[in-house]
Parts: C-alpha cells; sequence; structure tokens
C-alpha cells in the first residue's frame, strides 16, 4: 500500500467502513463522497422518517444511479451537438476556402 495514501474510517448509515482518502489527481475526496451520500440518505431520511436502514440503503443507491444515469444521458447529448456543430463549421470553412485544381 502506498505510504501516502491515508485510510480514513468513516460511518455510513450506521455502518463503518475504512476508505482510501483520494490522492491531488482525483476530483473529489472519500470525505466528499461520504458527506454526498449522508445528504442524500438525510434527505431521504425525513420524508420517509420510518423506513429501515437497508430500505434506506437502496434508496440511496437509486438516487445515485438516476443522477449518473441523468448525466450521462445529458453527457452524450452534449457530445453529439459538439459534433454537430463542429461539423457545420467545418463544412462551412471547406466551402469557404477557395477550390484548388
Amino acid at each position: 500500500m502506498d505510504i501516502s495514501t491515508e485510510v480514513k474510517e468513516y460511518q455510513i448509515l450506521g455502518h463503518n467502513f475504512r476508505l482510501k482518502e483520494s490522492n491531488e489527481d482525483e476530483i473529489v475526496s472519500a470525505t466528499e463522497i461520504v458527506e454526498y451520500v449522508e445528504s442524500i440518505a438525510s434527505n431521504i431520511r425525513q420524508k420517509a422518517p420510518s423506513i429501515s436502514d437497508s430500505q434506506l440503503a437502496a434508496l440511496v443507491a437509486l438516487e445515485l444511479a438516476k443522477e449518473k444515469l441523468s448525466l450521462e444521458r445529458e453527457y452524450r447529448s452534449e457530445i453529439s451537438e459538439v459534433k454537430s456543430l463542429s461539423d457545420n463549421a467545418l463544412k462551412l470553412i471547406e466551402e469557404a476556402l477557395p477550390k484548388t485544381h
């Protein structure tokens, strides 16, 4: 194990987890991830205070999956739009260039 990678213990939905703290190259830290999961769990728990921890965990997983799939769909749509715009721009440039024989 890399000595420079710190392992921290977190409690998530009543369970203890040991997670490696993210290094500088990673976009989000383990702490940010845990806080985000806890935030989603807290929001769900406020709406449904009597659900079990396992039901809460499943609902958190479903919410995260929904967010991930929505972001992927949005990303694909935006990439498609950028490709279309760049194709159109290239076509306009090619039409504007003088023809060589």
